[in-house]
């Protein structure tokens, strides 16, 4: 079944699901996680033909975190803890509700304990590092502009 669906997935498929994406995610930017939102069928079942292909490659069993396996695995593989975000992120657990808390971190709810997607998570901490050595960047600029 994993070969059928490599098969099936190419470049294009690849590059429509993330146009898509970043169109949704532009609609979605600023709005509060509980705004509904309509999505036609067809960006829906782009975005779900690579998210497929992608998630019937993922190892079975036990979330890896740091190199040591979580305490438990996760009802969805995709799926953490706002613990567990903390742990990737490198930060306290209120750290990351905060940032729930402002909109930058999306959770669904799951009766009530907020669930975080794995990817948006650590999608954020590539964004944050990135935006660290940028302005690590300007700092050398200014430092060497500025002869301290």
């Amino acid at each position: 079944m994993v070969a059928q669906i490599q098969a099936a997935l190419n470049a294009k498929d690849i590059a429509d699901a993330v146009r898509e994406v970043r169109a949704l995610r532009a609609r979605l930017a600023g709005r509060r996680s509980n705004t509904k939102i309509e999505v036609d069928a067809g960006t829906l079942k782009s975005i779900l033909k690579v998210v497929d292909a992608v998630s019937s490659q993922l190892p079975r069993g036990g979330v890896v975190i740091g190199g040591a396996k979580a305490a438990k695995p996760t009802a969805v593989a995709d799926e953490i803890s706002p613990q567990e975000a903390a742990t990737i992120l490198q930060m306290s657990r209120p750290s990351v509700m905060r940032l729930i808390a402002k909109g930058q971190l999306h959770p669904r709810k799951v009766l009530s304990h907020n669930k975080l997607s794995r990817a948006e998570v650590v999608n954020y901490q590539i964004e944050q590092s990135h935006q660290q050595r940028q302005a690590l960047s300007n700092l050398v600029t200014l430092t060497e502009d500025y002869d301290f």
